[in-house]
């Protein structure tokens, strides 16, 4: 399969789609449609759930009944198989809290004319220290089996940097 050249604009039409669905109470459920049942994998915060199911658990168990998110960039690369590479820097507030920086990946596999989330990875962008933080940074890298070790077929790297007044 070849590179899909539309990779920018279906990187950023699903981020919108995604965080439409997942903003909204009444909608979130219909983000199960995304995952596959089987081959999808999620690391929210540093839990590690495999299937739809499962993932649709973890985002049905979130205890916040408002979500405000400001999505500040979405970085896309395509992938040899068709698939596109998606990082996502933005800053949520839930409910009452603080607003916080987060990073968000997301590997788009194809599936006839669509795609589905393959993998999905969530962090908040919290640091546990008393001096005054370096900026939060996010890199992701797609490793692909080289004989007996790895290279990097994809890297991307975004600096927490958000550019709002």
């Amino acid at each position: 399969m070849a590179l899909n050249s539309q990779y920018d604009a279906i990187g950023k039409g699903f981020i919108q789609q995604y965080y439409t669905l997942f903003d909204d109470p009444a909608q979130r459920a219909s983000l199960a449609n995304m995952y596959n049942v089987e081959t999808s994998f999620m690391t929210f915060e540093g839990v590690q759930l495999q299937g739809a199911v499962k993932i649709m658990e973890k985002l049905n168990s979130l205890a916040f009944q408002k979500i405000t998110r400001l999505v500040t960039s979405v970085d896309s690369q395509p992938m040899f198989d068709g698939g596109v590479l998606i990082n996502v820097l933005g800053r949520l507030q839930t409910d009452e809290d603080q607003p916080h920086g987060y990073f968000q990946t997301f590997v788009l596999k194809p599936i006839g004319t669509s795609f589905y989330v393959e993998h999905d990875m969530f962090r908040l962008a919290l640091h546990d220290c008393d001096e005054d933080p370096p900026h939060p940074y996010m890199q992701s890298f797609v490793l692909k089996p080289l004989g007996d070790t790895f290279f990097i077929q994809h890297d991307i790297f975004r600096l927490g940097i958000h550019d709002v007044a």
